[in-house]
């Protein structure tokens, strides 16, 4: 019995993840689950009593939700349809901050595998935001598969 841990987004990237995930590891038969985690942005700037930006953020973070909301259904959709009944998954959307808030939600999940796609970015986009699979390969105490 295997517990695989997803990151989603609904990049086609992640996709592939996702059917990688579903032709080579799971198990259904061994009693392997699966959670799919999406991470929501939590927005909010500092703004000096500067109501516009408030109304912004509030904004931003309504469409976050709404983006999540999507998501959930989306992958609800997918793993009816790719994983038979005796399969436990869930779905599960986290508000993050920083890196560590990822990290503390995947070690509240206690998988045996983490499993990432990659977004395929540039170098240079890469070497100014950073990778967000390459971070949690560095950061996580789970084991990763990162999925191109």
């Amino acid at each position: 019995m295997v517990h695989y841990l997803l990151c989603v987004d609904g990049s086609e990237n992640c996709n592939r993840a996702f059917q990688f995930l579903k032709n080579k590891m799971v198990d259904a038969n061994h009693g392997d689950r699966v959670t799919l985690m999406h991470f929501t942005h939590h927005i909010e700037t500092p703004s000096l009593l500067n109501p516009i930006s408030d109304n912004l953020d509030k904004i931003s973070n309504i469409e976050e939700q709404e983006k999540a909301n999507d998501l959930k259904k989306h992958y609800a959709d997918k793993c009816e349809k790719s994983f038979p009944e005796k399969l436990n998954w869930e779905y599960i959307n986290v508000v993050k901050a920083s890196m560590d808030d990822i990290i503390d939600a995947i070690k509240d999940k206690k998988p045996d595998l983490v499993v990432v796609g990659t977004r395929g970015n540039g170098f240079i986009k890469k070497m100014i935001l950073g990778s967000f699979s390459e971070k949690i390969v560095k950061n996580s105490p789970i084991p990763v598969i990162v999925v191109p």
